[in-house]
């Protein structure tokens, strides 16, 4: 079967077709697709394949609301990508959009989302997930707590209180999130696995490398399950036991192509390309998610639902030693070298020359062990371990000093024991004072960094001048 026909996995090519007539249809609504979609009928998969591929300049052409096929009064939801591509695109939802993607990701995890069962939510509130998480709480699935990362009022700290205190068993979020609760609980002196009751992490937003995802399902005895998507199409698939990701092709019509356009071989990489077949609000027709995937074999969990590696962005791209490397790899090879360590908190830093990972330690250098498994997995590429102390990296003190915020006020009682406040802005939000101790900490720690930068900066620029 070639790569182009995951759909087919699920049913005969007549169902794709009329699956995806009924997507073109829906998205002629749009102002995107108005024109170029306007009297297409598709006689066969080969008719699909020559229709024009969408890009995000294209979503940035037609404007916020080019992409909406439906009327506002069916709209519950309007979403932006985060930008890290450089510009935000936009994306409008309907109910039935939401509950087609609940009922997928409970049907392919009907373990994790049970009555009773606590989810913190820390996805940050404007993106789908928070809202899906929601939803299927809302829906018998369990309890959510909303408490997105990217808030104020729910600082890491917080947030490992209220996972404490009300004995959540799920932690949905990005990657980064169980890395940084587990140094905020070593630095308050809690044991993630005697201390909380975690047994699953729901992570999705960015890269999960296998060796992260092992490192975290150790240190906190949890099931780890990947979340794919984005905000343009919406929930693409997730992760088996086996850490393999299939694609949701209930959901989605997925292609890999090569630069010429192209289906690639099975096992070979290609962009991405995604018809959103469970998306009314925002449809989109062989979208270019800019994402670079690998076709996988049959998983031994034996899913019939198609599984990919997701290498990274195709602009993440990295050439080191006159080789082309995905963020995957580096990120899976630095996470890698942490474990050996025993250390979760590291960071990658490619330089012309070499890849350069930091680790943060407990005073320990790097070891034999922790070079044969950073070197196992990039092979003869030059790289380096470079160990650092505690909190080097991830400043659990800082993240601990988080503003307090309250609700806004217009009127402080001055005759009150309490905040005597002058300004709006003081009403609303209290910023913390640190001690001498933490200043002092936080002024070394920005040295040091700022020593190690210029290093490597006369590094590089030796390197450029020879």
């Amino acid at each position: 079967m070639a790569v182009s026909q995951l759909l087919s996995t699920q049913g005969a090519p007549e169902g794709d077709l009329a699956a995806l007539e009924a997507t073109i249809d829906r998205a002629r609504g749009s102002i995107l697709y108005a024109e170029r979609l306007a009297g297409v009928r598709l006689e066969s998969l080969e008719d699909f394949r020559a229709l024009p591929i969408t890009t995000r300049a294209d979503l940035q052409r037609v404007g916020p609301h080019g992409t909406r096929a439906v009327p506002l009064s069916e709209v519950s939801h309007y979403g932006e990508s985060s930008g890290t591509s450089g510009v935000t695109n936009s994306t409008w939802l309907t109910t039935a959009d939401f509950e087609r993607d609940a009922r997928a990701l409970c049907a392919a995890h009907p373990k994790v989302f049970a009555p009773g069962r606590i989810i913190l939510n820390r996805f940050p509130f404007m993106a789908a997930p928070s809202h899906l998480i929601q939803l299927i709480a809302q829906q018998g699935g369990g309890v959510s707590i909303p408490a997105g990362n990217i808030n104020w009022d729910v600082p890491f700290p917080r947030a490992l209180e209220l996972a404490h205190r009300t004995g959540a068993q799920v932690l949905a979020g990005l990657p980064l999130e169980p890395i940084v609760l587990g140094e905020v609980a070593r630095g308050r002196g809690l044991d993630v696995r005697r201390d909380l009751a975690f047994d699953t992490f729901l992570l999705g937003g960015s890269a999960l490398p296998p060796a992260l995802r092992r490192r975290l399902a150790r240190a906190w005895n949890v099931d780890v399950i990947d979340l794919y998507g984005s905000t343009e199409t919406m929930f693409l698939g997730s992760s088996c036991a086996a850490g393999t990701v299939h694609l949701e092709t209930t959901l989605v019509y997925c292609e890999v192509l090569d630069e010429t356009g192209k289906p690639v071989a099975d096992g070979d990489e290609g962009r991405l390309v995604v018809t959103t077949i469970g998306v009314d609000g925002s449809p989109l027709v062989r979208f270019d998610t800019g994402d670079l995937v690998r076709r996988l074999p049959p998983c031994a969990c034996g899913s019939p639902r198609p599984g990919i590696v997701v290498l990274g962005r195709a602009g993440e791209v990295v050439t080191l030693a006159g080789r082309r490397l995905h963020a995957h790899l580096l990120v899976d090879a630095a996470a890698a070298a942490a474990d050996a360590l025993d250390s979760s908190v590291f960071l990658g830093v490619v330089l012309p020359d070499r890849f350069l990972v930091r680790v943060e330690t407990d005073g320990r250098g790097a070891t034999p062990e922790a070079s044969a498994a950073l070197h196992a997995a990039l092979g003869d590429l030059p790289a380096e371990i470079e160990t650092v102390p505690r909190d080097e990296l991830l400043d659990i003190e800082l993240l601990g000093r988080s503003p307090h915020v309250y609700k806004p006020i217009v009127l402080s009682d001055w005759t009150r024991p309490g905040r005597h406040v002058l300004t709006l802005l003081q009403g609303m939000i209290e910023w913390p004072r640190p001690t001498a101790g933490e200043t002092w900490r936080w002024l070394g720690r920005l040295f040091r960094t700022a020593a190690r930068r210029r290093r490597l900066a006369r590094s590089l620029e030796r390197s450029r001048t020879r």
